[in-house]
């Protein structure tokens, strides 16, 4: 019997090779995106599930008051670790993570690294392998441990075990260390990322800074406990501590705590203010993008495989007749059938991991901090899955194919008077659901090119082209090293600062009469205003004659600022900060994009700082001279800064970059979705019309005969094909509207609004695809002799 089943399977599937081939084309591209889909969501489900005890860790954050409301904030109080461990019955271990960027150098080996200031428990509650030496050995302070592929980069070796690590400070003797360890430097996949290890003792010794200082946060704070219900009611219970660093930070007081267990953090961070621990986590977009072009791929294949198969099954009517009059029964012509879909799609298993072999490396490839690999033999979810996809994807597109030749009657077939054709009501609803996808795949491309259109040339408010930041370790260092490239006529313009836009800055309360509000403040120096390109609207900004009393009492306020203080003419108001500092505000700028796109614009507030405040250089040069003026700092830091790695970044790069790949990466995913889809449905719609001309041999001589033109036989076979494009159309336009401002919404705070241009160009795209598809196919068969036409069948 199955000897016989497969003969009759590859018979059948050689008589239509062409439809065949189409079918096996269309459900291998929607399977490797498939794929693709599933490594991206493997990869984010995986994050930080590599430490052992990662069902029992959780991270204690706090909230801050912000505008009356309760707002999450990723850092916790310097002093609270050590405390919760000797005060919460049920937590086993604790310990906080701080990090630091550090230079580190061996001979003439010197790099920039990050180290991970940690207490004694951190390496028992995380899983960091060690690969040489003693892992407790960080606990002395005169040891740290270092990454493999730091070890190699310092050393020339992994095991750099007992060799010795110069941790270059600033104004102050370098510090020497001893490599205790080399552990497995942090993949992709951890929320934690740092390439040092040391005791968190040593940041106090470093830092000068007081183990008892609540007005101190540190990046992280973590516990471990057996038991769920602790880390629930932990915030209750240290509650009290809120109210004692409230005390000591008047100015960023804290409401209360929260507590997140370790699989939610890698998903959260980007939602969180002040958190450090998000740059190395996926972004939703990430995530959903692909989740959405492999199931709107997956949906047209296997609508086209549908189709094709009821249209097809007209060339098997004899077949079906004969096997039923002879006995076969219904569950057997299932079988066949559905066994015959599940053939066609192991073959199109076999040339999706084909095209998955060059499309995971691009989707790969597209975002910094992805690795997904196309793995089998060490990856059994990824076999359950593509198994469960196969089984799922050949009964979907082959199921009710089976069932409904299945039912055709036997007397009707061997008579004659049976005829399957792509002109039956399913087929046009599966048809239009292809069209409407494809014009809704369309939409989404368009209006997402758009939208990177609109957000590259929005006016974000100041200067984002050729801007250089240059990140010194004191302020010594960046006064000298302004000194040093001041009078370079490339220069247009070059300022000191603290903070930066998108770079440095914090969140206090400012107080005006009744009015309060959380507004960001920028600690700048004198022509910073001017560097960057902010628009002063009424007032001035800092200058030199006004220097003293400026630094002292005098600050520039942003629009949203003045709007949210009430202000109409915010020139000359006060506004207390800390409840101690008073300010004056001498000038008003216009609103401007801090954090770029993602959030809404905040009140901002710039201060003129000491020059003991003041360490990064902020240079403004001409496009054409960036290169040349990049050149020219490298070689002025080798000679002001000799002993460390060039700290020069480009604000277009650094500070926007992200948001520009997202961007990018999102318009290329959706362009590939709609190509695909368009192709798909192309396809499909030329399969069918073949088929529906076919069917219609007959009639196409017959009314040749009696007189009809090529025109109108044209009209009438074109007809219902174009109605169900032009409704799908219609549709899938609106529809395409509304999911992509619904999608841009939920990755950008500022986007384009999709409008009915969005779906205009899509749809004249989609119309123009579907005459070039059918109509010389059309115009063929209006053009065969009729008498050949007669004669056929």
């Amino acid at each position: 019997m199955f000897k016989n089943f497969l003969k009759v399977t590859v018979r059948s599937l050689l008589k239509s090779k062409v439809f065949v081939f189409i079918n096996i084309i269309g459900l291998g591209l929607a399977l490797a995106c498939c794929i693709v889909a599933f490594l991206n969501y493997e990869f984010a489900l995986n994050f930080d599930k590599q430490h052992k005890n990662y069902d029992q860790l959780y991270q204690v954050s706090v909230y801050i008051d912000q505008n009356g409301a309760r707002q999450p904030f990723g850092q916790a109080p310097l002093p609270l670790g050590p405390l919760l461990k000797s005060e919460v019955p049920g937590v086993e271990r604790v310990s906080r993570f701080e990090r630091s960027g550090v230079t580190i150098k061996r001979e003439s080996n010197v790099f920039n690294r990050t180290m991970a200031f940690v207490d004694d428990d951190f390496l028992e509650m995380f899983t960091f392998p060690m690969l040489h030496g003693d892992v407790a050995s960080y606990k002395e302070l005169s040891s740290v441990l270092i990454s493999n592929r730091t070890a190699i980069s310092l050393f020339g070796k992994e095991n750099a075990v007992g060799e010795t690590v110069e941790l270059v400070l600033s104004e102050r003797p370098n510090i020497l260390l001893t490599v205790g360890g080399v552990f497995e430097e942090p993949g992709l996949q951890s929320s934690l990322q740092f390439q040092l290890i040391t005791d968190f003792e040593n940041f106090h010794r470093n830092f000068n800074v007081d183990k008892d200082d609540w007005s101190i946060f540190v990046d992280g704070l973590f516990i471990q406990t057996a038991d769920p219900q602790v880390a629930q009611a932990l915030p209750g219970m240290i509650q009290k501590y809120a109210s004692l660093q409230a005390e000591v930070k008047k100015d960023f007081p804290i409401n209360s705590f929260w507590v997140q267990a370790m699989a939610d953090v890698a998903f959260n961070q980007r939602d969180v203010d002040g958190t450090t621990l998000g740059n190395e986590t996926l972004h939703p977009a990430h995530i959903t993008a692909p989740n959405i072009m492999a199931l709107l791929i997956l949906l047209l294949a296997c609508f086209n495989f549908t189709n094709t198969a009821i249209a097809m099954s007209n060339k098997r009517l004899k077949e079906i007749g004969i096997r039923k009059t002879v006995g076969g029964s219904r569950g057997q012509l299932v079988f066949q059938f559905l066994g015959e879909n599940l053939v066609l799609c192991f073959l199109a298993l076999g040339l999706a991991l084909l095209f998955s072999l060059w499309l995971v490396p691009k989707y790969s490839d597209m975002w910094p901090n992805v690795n997904v690999v196309l793995t089998l033999w060490n990856n059994p979810g990824m076999i359950i899955f593509l198994c469960s996809t196969l089984v799922l994807t050949a009964v979907l597109a082959g199921g009710y194919p089976a069932i409904f030749v299945s039912r055709y009657k036997p007397v009707a077939i061997l008579r004659g008077t049976l005829k399957v054709s792509s002109s039956s009501l399913l087929s046009k609803v599966l048809l239009g659901i292809q069209m409407l996808i494809s014009v809704l795949s369309l939409v989404l491309g368009f209006a997402f090119v758009q939208n990177s259109n609109f957000q590259e040339n929005l006016d974000l408010g100041y200067e984002k082209e050729g801007v250089l930041m240059v990140q010194l370790n004191s302020a010594n260092e960046a006064e000298r090293f302004k000194t040093a490239i001041v009078s370079n006529p490339s220069i247009d313009e070059v300022a000191l600062t603290s903070g930066h836009v998108g770079w440095r800055s914090y969140q206090t309360k400012l107080k005006a009469e009744s009015s309060e509000v959380q507004a960001t403040i920028l600690d700048v120096g004198l022509n910073y205003v001017e560097t960057i390109g902010l628009q002063v609207l009424d007032g001035r900004s800092f200058d030199a004659a006004n220097k003293e009393a400026d630094k002292a009492r005098s600050v520039v306020v942003n629009e949203r600022m003045a709007a949210r203080m009430g202000w109409e003419n915010p020139v000359g108001q006060r506004v207390t900060m800390n409840d101690s500092l008073q300010y004056t505000v001498v000038g008003l700028v216009k609103d401007f994009y801090v954090f770029g796109l993602w959030v809404p614009i905040n009140p901002v507030m710039l201060r003129l700082r000491n020059e003991s405040d003041l360490n990064m250089v902020i240079v403004r040069v001409s496009d054409e001279e960036m290169g040349a003026t990049r050149d020219f700092l490298e070689s002025t830091w080798a000679e002001v800064v000799p002993d460390r790695p060039t700290s020069i970044y480009t604000h277009d790069i650094n500070v926007l970059g992200e948001a520009r790949d997202v961007n990018k990466n999102i318009v290329q995913m959706f362009i590939f979705l709609a190509v695909i889809a368009v192709v798909l449905s192309a396809i499909g719609l030329f399969t069918l019309v073949s088929i529906n001309i076919q069917s219609r041999t007959k009639e196409i001589g017959i009314r040749k005969v009696l007189g009809a033109s090529i025109a109108k036989i044209t009209t009438l076979i074109n007809r219902p094909f174009l109605i169900i494009v032009g409704v799908a159309s219609i549709l899938g336009g609106g529809l395409g509207i509304y999911l992509a401002g619904l999608l841009m919404g939920t990755i950008w705070t500022y986007h384009v609004t999709p409008n009915f241009i969005s779906a205009l160009v899509p749809i004249v795209i989609i119309l123009l695809v579907t005459l070039i598809s059918i109509s010389g196919k059309v115009i063929n068969a209006a053009k065969r002799n009729p008498v050949e036409s007669l004669r056929y069948e």
